[in-house]
């Protein structure tokens, strides 16, 4: 069986090294891509099973290329999710999780994960959308 493709999206170089070595070790293969520009060409060149896509990005954010995803005829059935620092830091965390999920619901992403989450749960849920 193929190993699952997932392509990370986000311009902090820490975070693509950390989530990459733990989504490698449960066998998925890795493309990043740093630069919110590139992301369009790189699915298509890739064709990942899942995207992760960090909203809050220098002169493109996730949100855009979300959309360019869902209006582009190649790639509106894509699997993606959003995992970023971004939130409703607030108001109570049941109440911002409510609005994460609302949200990305409207934009079509599987899920809203915040970075912040321990790495274990992100995996968990990385896991899940992949099975579905």
């Amino acid at each position: 069986m193929d190993a699952k493709k997932i392509l990370l999206v986000d311009d902090d170089p820490d975070f693509l090294d950390i989530i990459s070595i733990k989504l490698e070790k449960e066998g998925y293969k890795l493309e990043k891509v740093d630069s919110p520009e590139k992301a369009i060409e790189k699915i298509l060149e890739f064709n990942p099973d899942l995207v992760i896509l960090d909203i809050l990005m220098p002169r493109k954010d996730g949100i855009d290329i979300a959309l360019e995803i869902k209006s582009n005829d190649k790639l509106k059935n894509k699997k993606f999710i959003f995992l970023t620092n971004y939130g409703e830091d607030y108001l109570p965390l049941d109440i911002a999780q409510k609005i994460d999920e609302k949200f990305a619901e409207e934009v079509g992403a599987l899920l809203f994960i915040r970075k912040d989450e321990p790495l274990s749960e992100i995996v968990k849920k990385i896991n899940n959308c992949l099975k579905a």
